[in-house]
């Protein structure tokens, strides 16, 4: 668990009450996807709780799924006209301009979900689930660790609003003060252009530039899907799923150690639908 940081600690009623409402934003992702023939993937935790458990890894506060490049440039395209905007909203670069991520995020609208050291940002609020998308990539190792580099920087330096306000370390606070001046649109620009270097061409791997350190995937893992159950609905995953599920975190269906199940996201403050608020 996160040390030296004050978050909401929910009880299983809190957590269960967060993922049914994430849940709902995974459905009408998966609704949207099945109607304009776009394909996506469960992916990481949420893809280790469909196998291992048949829905939510029970101490899981996320959902993530993948999609290829183009079919993420598509959905969001669609979804400024498919979308039931009455619940939803669609955050990236183009629909909210204090955005600092370079992933999409589909939000339940008329909720809160205000992580650590977030509390100042700008950017538009919600209960959500992240939607990475997959990248090209060329088997050339050099180019494999320019680009993950270079979109490693970019991230660093879109998350340094953040690292200013939480990192204890003064010099690390001052780094990351003077790095938050840089301009956003600048960052962002160069962040897509190393992560598009070989979108231009089908390539045997696949990339993922937004996810921690970065992945490498083989293509054909994610050349098929299958249906798996989740909270007792079904939802697309990749036919490789060990493989990936193994590249990622070894022995995936072996449960982790108690004092590593928890969740990640470290909320200060979250609002349910229902209007239920829960602070520090």
């Amino acid at each position: 668990m996160r040390q030296g940081i004050d978050y909401i600690k929910l009880t299983d009623e809190q957590l269960k009450k967060l993922q049914m409402e994430m849940l709902s934003l995974l459905i009408e992702v998966d609704r949207i996807c099945k109607k304009h023939n776009i394909r996506y993937y469960l992916s990481y935790g949420t893809l280790i709780g469909a196998i291992r458990h048949k829905g939510f890894i029970p101490w899981d506060d996320d959902i993530d799924i993948e999609m290829s490049r183009g079919d993420y440039d598509k959905f969001c395209e669609i979804c400024s006209v498919e979308l039931d905007d009455t619940k939803f909203f669609l955050q990236n670069q183009q629909t909210d301009k204090h955005y600092n991520w370079v992933y999409g995020k589909l939000k339940l609208k008329d909720t809160s979900f205000i992580r650590y050291g977030q509390e100042h940002l700008k950017q538009l609020d919600g209960i959500f689930i992240d939607i990475f998308p997959l990248d090209n990539m060329s088997r050339n190792k050099h180019k494999q660790k320019l680009s993950m580099f270079m979109s490693k920087i970019c991230r660093k330096l879109l998350w340094a609003p953040v690292g200013k306000k939480t990192l204890s370390n003064p010099f690390s606070k001052a780094l990351y003060t003077v790095l938050s001046f840089i301009p956003r649109k600048l960052v962002i620009r160069v962040f897509e252009f190393f992560a598009h270097l070989d979108n231009k061409n089908e390539t045997a791997l696949l990339a993922s530039h937004n996810y921690m350190s970065g992945y490498i995937f083989k293509r054909e893992w994610f050349s098929e899907t299958i249906k798996v159950e989740f909270e007792g609905h079904t939802f697309d995953a990749p036919k490789g799923y060990d493989e990936i599920l193994t590249y990622i975190y070894g022995e995936y269906m072996k449960l982790p150690p108690e004092e590593k199940r928890h969740g990640h996201t470290y909320a200060t403050y979250i609002k349910f639908l229902d209007g239920t608020e829960l602070k520090l």
